[in-house]
């Protein structure tokens, strides 16, 4: 005789967490768009990329005073936990986390690290024709300037390829392994069907986010000149 096992509905993802991603999602695909095209780069490239900054700055503060699933020390999983992950879905049974999986928080990490790099590279180098300039451009020496120029570029080839990684991995779970993690972060619930009780999440409030990305803008938007 089969049995049935019970899902019921729980919440997994705060706003805050919602928000950067979306917001960070968009603004990332238009910045590789415009770098690539030079579609509206010149009016919008340097805004957008001083934004991804501020919002890198936010994650990084919700990773220590955020929600208790968003905060760094849950992110860093072992090795061999990532890969009993992969095998799970590989086997199409990923076990159901009440946040990122072993397996996605490391993309997590790495994804934050190299957009970081590109947004602050950007603060110091200017296109070729030196139209559009990083609010720190000239502050470096020459082979300084010449370095992170460098990295720029390449590192936007590697964002490429690390996005459409993460892109790829998101729909194997949801059509290879009927796990969708889409939904999730459109609304911030899940179907729990585990017999197992899920593990308790402790959801920040809502304004100590507003408050760290107001801090966040304010440090970014300093350094950029926002303010005159």
């Amino acid at each position: 005789m089969e049995t049935m096992n019970k899902t019921s509905k729980i919440r997994i993802w705060d706003s805050w967490v919602r928000l950067f991603h979306w917001s960070l999602a968009i603004s990332v695909g238009f910045q590789l768009l415009s770098g690539e095209t030079s579609w509206q780069f010149y009016d919008w490239h340097r805004s957008v990329g001083e934004l991804v900054l501020a919002l890198i700055l936010f994650r990084v503060l919700w990773g220590f005073w955020g929600s208790g699933n968003a905060r760094f020390g849950q992110l860093f999983h072992s090795p061999k936990a990532s890969l009993l992950h992969l095998a799970g879905l590989f086997r199409r049974e990923p076990s159901a986390e009440r946040g990122h999986n072993a397996a996605g928080s490391w993309a997590v990490l790495t994804l934050l690290l190299i957009i970081m790099t590109q947004a602050v590279t950007g603060f110091f180098i200017a296109d070729e024709d030196e139209f559009i300039e990083g609010a720190l451009y000239g502050s470096l020496s020459g082979s300084g300037t010449d370095i992170a120029m460098r990295i720029h570029s390449l590192n936007a080839q590697l964002i490429q390829i690390v996005v459409a990684v993460h892109i790829l991995m998101v729909f194997a779970y949801l059509l290879y392994a009927k796990q969708n993690l889409i939904k999730p972060m459109i609304t911030g619930w899940m179907n729990w069907s585990s017999d197992a009780t899920p593990p308790p999440v402790t959801f920040q409030k809502f304004w100590v986010g507003a408050v760290l990305f107001a801090i966040s803008a304010a440090a970014v938007g300093y350094v950029a000149g926002w303010f005159g």
